[in-house]
């Protein structure tokens, strides 16, 4: 019996449930397994609380937008996503300035914005095959 192919999974957080669901949507069409959240101001964020989050756990990578928060925020944010989940990739869309100490370290990948889902998926590609995780 042969197994069947192992799909990567993403958590996709974005406030609008609009783009949430239209990216969601793009990148399961690009074989990509999708989870959706509307973000820590529209409920409570356990990574916030220093709690593990269910949606988090067993994702391959974090699509993040930076309309979600201020640049402290994310800080925060990112923090306690390395204390949880010291090697899951994070992958921030938008044009806010999100300032890391070290970029690299923090296995953060920025993404201007996104026209296509060409684009991101090159993206999560890249990030993915620098923690040698690629399919």
């Amino acid at each position: 019996m042969a197994s069947l192919p192992v799909m990567t999974r993403l958590l996709v957080v974005h406030p609008n449930p609009r783009v949430v669901w239209d990216r969601a949507a793009a990148l399961e069409l690009a074989n990509y397994e999708v989870e959706t959240c509307a973000g820590p101001a529209h409920a409570d964020c356990p990574l916030m609380g220093d709690q593990p989050c269910p949606l988090l756990d067993g994702a391959d990578a974090l699509i993040y937008d930076t309309a979600l928060g201020s640049p402290q925020e994310m800080r925060v944010l990112i923090a306690h996503l390395r204390d949880t989940y010291a090697d899951l990739p994070l992958i921030v869309i938008g044009e806010g300035e999100v300032e890391v100490a070290n970029a690299d370290e923090e296995r953060v990948w920025r993404v201007p914005s996104v026209q296509t889902v060409a684009q991101l998926t090159a993206v999560i590609e890249e990030a993915l095959t620098e923690q040698g995780m690629a399919v």
